[in-house]
């Protein structure tokens, strides 16, 4: 599946040439002009990374629709033609990942977007371990075999086959295994599992 990009940038020419840009090379990206619209969708809808200009030509400002909407968990690339040094204080305060002045070419956004996503991802994961790296986490024996399968992208029927055990009994035990953890997803389980020594 495509990585979500949100384009929050009201001059309409600007905002469709970058949507097409990032479309052709790999991202599936949305357009909105303005910050009730922009508020909406990241409202309703799971992003992997903001582009959003500064001045929106409103009485919120792209910096204050950051700060109102979006937490830590999206990466957020600001586009601005303002580089006077009070304009970029306020945005490093909300510390974007990136602050690109107008105008600007593609490829370098398009590399800073590609950095921004991967390097936020690196830094979630060890976010992840840290809080979770002091916890006195015991799992079974039988736990730890079917955890090991399971950062494998193996199936529940697939470990059931490969432990000749049931369906049911593998559901059971990973429910368990989140459970104990406190993973919300496979991802932050691999990432547990490889801080814990597990696989």
């Amino acid at each position: 599946m495509s990585k979500q990009i949100l384009i929050v940038e009201d001059e309409v020419i600007i905002a469709n040439s970058i949507k097409i840009y990032l479309d052709s090379n790999g991202y599936e990206s949305q357009v909105v002009t303005n910050p009730i619209e922009a508020g909406e969708a990241i409202a309703t809808n799971k992003y992997d990374a903001i582009i959003s200009d500064i001045n929106l030509n409103s009485e919120v400002s792209g910096l204050e629709l950051i700060e109102n909407n979006v937490g830590e968990e999206v990466p957020v690339i600001f586009l601005t033609a303002y580089s006077d040094i009070d304009t970029m204080k306020s945005a490093e305060r909300l510390m974007p990942y990136a602050y690109i002045t107008k105008p600007f070419n593609k490829d370098h956004l398009l590399l800073t977007l590609n950095l921004a996503i991967a390097n936020h991802k690196k830094r979630f994961i060890h976010q992840i371990t840290d809080a979770n790296s002091a916890l006195d986490i015991r799992l079974s024996k039988r736990e730890l075999e079917i955890l090991r399968l399971m950062t494998q992208s193996m199936t529940t029927e697939e470990i059931a086959d490969q432990l000749c055990i049931s369906p049911l009994t593998v559901a059971t035990h990973r429910k368990n295994i989140f459970r104990k953890t406190g993973a919300k997803s496979l991802l932050e389980l691999v990432s547990l599992s490889v801080a814990h020594g597990w696989v």
